[in-house]
Order: C-alpha cells, then sequence, then structure tokens
C-alpha cells in the first residue's frame, strides 16, 4: 500500500521538524508506536478513518493496491478525534452532508 500525506495536512500540535521525521519514516516503513493517521476513506463509503500506523504492517494492508490519502495525524486516538472535530468544522456541514472529499480535492 502506498502512502501519501495531503498538502493540506492537519498535523495536531506537531512541529514542522517532527512532521518531517515522522512523513520519512512512514515512507520507509518504519514503525512508530505512538502515531495514529487520519485518512480518507479507502472505498467510497465513509467520511474519514483513524488507523494506528502498526495496524497497517498487516498483510491484508501491505497487499492492498489503493493508495492511502492521510489527511491528519496525530499522536493518541485521542488527539485524532480532536483533529477530525476541528477538520468537520472547518468542511462545514451543507444540507446534512460533509464533503469531506471535495474539500480534500487536489
Amino acid at each position: 500500500m502506498k502512502i501519501r500525506f495531503h498538502k493540506k495536512l492537519y498535523k495536531g500540535g506537531i512541529s514542522d521538524r517532527k512532521l518531517a521525521d515522522i512523513k520519512r519514516k512512514v515512507k520507509w516503513g518504519f514503525p512508530k508506536l505512538n502515531l495514529f493517521l487520519i485518512t480518507l476513506p479507502i472505498s467510497n463509503q465513509g467520511i474519514l478513518e483513524v488507523y494506528w500506523y502498526p495496524e497497517l504492517f498487516q498483510k491484508l494492508y501491505r497487499d492492498m493496491e489503493n493508495e492511502l490519502v492521510v489527511v491528519g495525524i496525530a499522536g493518541t486516538r485521542e488527539k485524532a478525534f480532536e483533529i477530525i472535530k476541528s477538520m468537520i468544522e472547518d468542511i462545514g456541514v451543507l444540507e446534512d452532508s460533509i464533503l469531506v472529499r471535495a474539500y480534500f480535492e487536489e
């Protein structure tokens, strides 16, 4: 599975220097225990998904051909959900819909 960081990445208080280190470790596939990735859904269902980074080392994910687009990173699951709340507030709700994919279109 290829992992790509979106240019509108929500980083949850992580410094640019630490972010560069995290991106490098993810690119090379180094495990990092205290990392949660907020992604666009792999399928067309759902709004956002949260993965504990070591979870992505499972064979199921390694064998996937889909690209995983990371739109937020956090050090804890709680922080990840705070970031999602912030994202939804930024995106807004339009006629009972949250247009996450449209917001993150490149």
